[in-house]
């Protein structure tokens, strides 16, 4: 089977460990970082907002989100620029670097799909098709992407392959841009699987939602620009 590159969709190096071995790789103890670029529409903040990170020469703007988890201890912050948010949650969390950390990509940045498998299918053939569906829908070479995807039983006793892939060189820039901030790029995934994220890191239910939103309409940018922080049950 071909290497499936630097993505990871939740899961471990082996496609048949499951998603709650994740956190053995991220000790509770240290901070952990989970980084989301939002690609915000210009219409979402009042043009007369002077926080407003607005360009008006575009439609729309990339902004980040970051949640950080250090014990019991919760907070998040959005801004434009990813170096100075990072460096005030290190700041605030007063730990060292360097910090595993989590991308959540949305859509179309990462693809994400189940592949339904034969039941003569063997892991080969499995992987071939995930390859095969993940180059479709990308318009990609499979030499240019990188993939990754786990096995399991649907309701009705079918298999299916979760599949998650993004092009190898997009995975590659975001991991050349987290080095250069001491940020240790563990996993890729994509923000339809928050939920079990924040499962495994024992987070409130609803808090990645939360943290990774677009802006409420009308909503204001320096309330959604404001700090969140809150202790979590361990």
């Amino acid at each position: 089977m071909q290497e499936a590159g630097p993505i990871k969709a939740l899961f471990q190096v082996y496609e048949s460990e499951p998603v709650l071995s994740f956190p053995s790789r991220m000790p509770a103890a240290s901070l952990r970082f989970v980084v989301s670029p939002i690609v915000i529409p210009c219409d979402a903040f009042p043009k007369s907002q002077p926080s407003s990170p607005v360009n008006s020469n575009s439609s729309s703007v990339k902004v980040w989100s970051v949640l950080a988890v250090q014990h019991a201890r919760v907070l998040y912050r959005r801004a434009e620029d990813l170096v100075p948010l990072i460096s005030q949650l290190r700041k605030d969390c007063l730990e060292a670097r360097p910090n595993p950390t989590v991308l959540m990509l949305e859509p179309p940045e990462i693809w994400a799909s189940d592949v339904h498998c034969q039941a003569h299918w063997g892991p080969e053939d499995i992987a071939a098709e995930c390859w095969l569906e993940a180059a479709a829908a990308l318009q990609l070479p499979v030499a240019e992407l990188a993939m990754d995807f786990v096995v399991h039983a649907s309701p009705g006793g079918n298999w299916l392959a979760r599949c998650r892939a993004c092009p190898r060189s997009m995975a590659k820039a975001y991991a050349a841009q987290f080095n250069a901030l001491d940020l240790q790029l563990e996993v890729i995934t994509c923000a339809s699987q928050s939920d079990e994220l924040g499962e495994a890191w024992d987070l409130l239910p609803g808090l990645m939602a939360e943290a990774f939103r677009l802006p409420y309409k009308d909503e204001l940018a320096s309330q959604y620009f404001n700090v969140f922080e809150a202790d979590k049950p361990c």
